[in-house]
C-alpha cells in the first residue's frame, strides 16, 4: 500500500480502502486529519471534526472501555463498540514514532472490522507515523516563526513596527493571554486551526503559562467565545483581552491582557473571554495585594482584626456586612442581629479602633483589604 500526499490526503485514500470514514489523531485526541466525503455516519464524528476533538461526553464512554490504556502498549486493531451512545463501531489502531505514541487511526465501520480491513489499518500506521513526523517538523519550524512575530509584536518599538508594516496589520488589535493548567498545551494546535479559518491575519503562540495571541480588535471576543464554545477543554480555559490599540503598539495591550487572565484564573472563573472593562475592580485589587502583603498590618482592618482578636467583637464583620450593604438595616439582615447591634460594632469600630466607615479614605482602604483577602 502506498499514501502518499498530506495527512488528509491519506486519511481520504485509507478511507477508500477501508469503505469507512477515517479520523487521525494525537495522543490528546485532537484530530488532526479526517477523511473527505459525504461520510458524517454519526454524531460523534460530527461533533469530533467541528470542534477538532473528541467531545468530552464520548471520549468519557470510549476511555471508559479501557481502549486508551491498551493503546499505550499494543499494535493490535481495537474494536470500540458503544451502542449506547448511538455511535457506530470504531476500530482504532495506534501510530506509534520509533516505539513512542504519537496518535492513533480510528475508522467507523458498522459491526467492525473485517480481517482485510484490520490488515489496512495495521499496514496503514507506520505509513502516518512517518507522515506525521514530516509534518511535525513542518509545524516545529511555523511554530517557530509564529512565536517569533508574537513575542516581536507583544514587545513593541521599532521591530514589532517593521512586522505589522510587513503583514499590512492595519486597523486595530488586541493582544489575547489564554491560561489553564493542561488545557492550554492542548489549545494551542486547534486554536491555531480555529483561527487560520476565522481569521487568518490573526496569530497565536504558546508560552510557559499558556498562550498568547493578537486578533483583530473588532471580532476578537466573537472568535474566542466561539473557540471556547467548541474546544473540548474550553471551560478550563480563561481568555482575557487586551485594550486595542495599533499592532506596532501592542506591549501595553498584551500587560492588560495578562491581568486580565490573572484576575480571572485567580477566582475561578473558567470559561469566560474577559477585557479590562469587566474585570476592573478585580485586576485593580491584584494590583495592589503586593503593597496590602508589605503594609496591611498599618491598614485600618488590622486594627478591627486585632479588637476581634482580643474581645470576639464582631467589628470586621459588622464593618464588611455594612459595606456590602450600604446601610444598617441591610447589614444587620445579613447578619441576622438587631440593626442597633451593628450600629453598636460601627460606633466601637470609631472609638475603639480609630476606624470610622463615614470617612470615604477609610472605607475605600477597608473596602480594598476585604476584598483582596475574599
Amino acid at each position: 500500500m502506498d499514501l502518499d500526499g498530506d495527512l488528509f490526503d491519506i486519511a481520504t485514500s485509507l478511507a477508500g480502502l477501508l469503505g469507512a470514514p477515517v479520523t487521525i489523531e494525537d495522543r490528546d485526541t485532537i484530530v488532526i486529519a479526517f477523511s473527505g466525503g459525504d461520510q458524517d455516519v454519526d454524531e460523534a464524528r460530527i461533533s469530533t471534526i467541528l470542534g477538532r476533538q473528541v467531545p468530552l461526553r464520548y471520549r468519557e464512554a470510549i476511555a471508559a472501555t479501557g481502549v486508551f490504556d491498551r493503546l499505550r502498549t499494543s499494535d493490535e486493531v481495537i474494536t470500540v463498540d458503544l451502542p449506547a451512545e448511538e455511535m457506530v463501531a470504531r476500530a482504532v489502531v495506534a501510530v506509534r514514532d520509533e516505539g513512542v505514541l504519537v496518535g492513533s487511526i480510528w475508522a467507523a465501520i458498522p459491526g467492525g472490522p473485517s480481517p482485510a480491513q484490520v490488515a489496512t489499518l495495521v499496514e496503514a500506521a507506520p505509513l502516518v507515523a512517518r507522515r506525521l513526523r514530516a509534518e511535525q517538523a513542518l509545524a516545529d519550524r511555523g511554530r517557530r516563526e509564529r512565536t517569533h512575530l508574537v513575542t516581536t509584536l507583544l514587545a513593541g518599538g521599532d521591530a514589532a513596527d517593521e512586522v505589522a508594516a510587513d503583514h499590512t496589520m492595519t486597523g486595530r488589535w488586541v493582544a489575547v493571554s489564554i491560561r489553564g493548567p493542561e488545557a492550554a498545551r492542548r489549545a494551542l494546535g486547534p486554536l491555531t486551526l480555529h483561527l487560520s479559518a476565522v481569521a487568518p491575519t490573526a496569530l497565536c503562540a504558546g508560552i510557559d503559562r499558556g498562550i498568547l495571541g493578537v486578533l483583530p480588535a473588532d471580532p476578537a471576543r466573537r472568535i474566542l467565545d466561539d473557540f471556547l464554545r467548541r474546544f473540548g477543554g474550553g471551560d478550563q480555559l480563561v481568555v482575557g483581552l487586551g485594550a486595542p490599540t495599533e499592532a506596532g503598539n501592542l506591549a501595553e495591550s498584551r500587560i492588560v491582557a495578562d491581568q486580565v487572565a490573572e484576575a480571572l484564573a485567580r477566582r475561578g472563573r473558567t470559561g469566560e473571554v474577559a477585557a479590562l472593562e469587566d474585570v476592573f475592580a478585580d485586576v485593580l485589587v491584584d494590583r495592589l495585594d503586593g503593597f496590602l502583603k508589605r503594609h496591611g498590618g498599618s491598614g485600618p482592618l488590622a486594627r478591627l482584626r486585632e479588637h476581634d482578636r482580643l474581645h470576639e467583637s464582631g467589628l470586621v464583620d459588622a464593618v464588611r456586612a455594612f459595606l456590602d450593604a450600604g446601610e444598617v438595616s441591610a447589614a444587620a439582615t445579613a447578619l441576622t442581629v438587631h440593626p442597633n447591634t451593628v450600629r453598636n460594632r460601627l460606633r466601637k469600630a470609631r472609638e475603639a479602633c480609630g476606624v470610622d466607615v463615614a470617612d470615604p479614605a477609610t472605607r475605600l482602604a477597608l473596602m480594598v483589604d476585604l476584598r483582596s483577602r475574599r
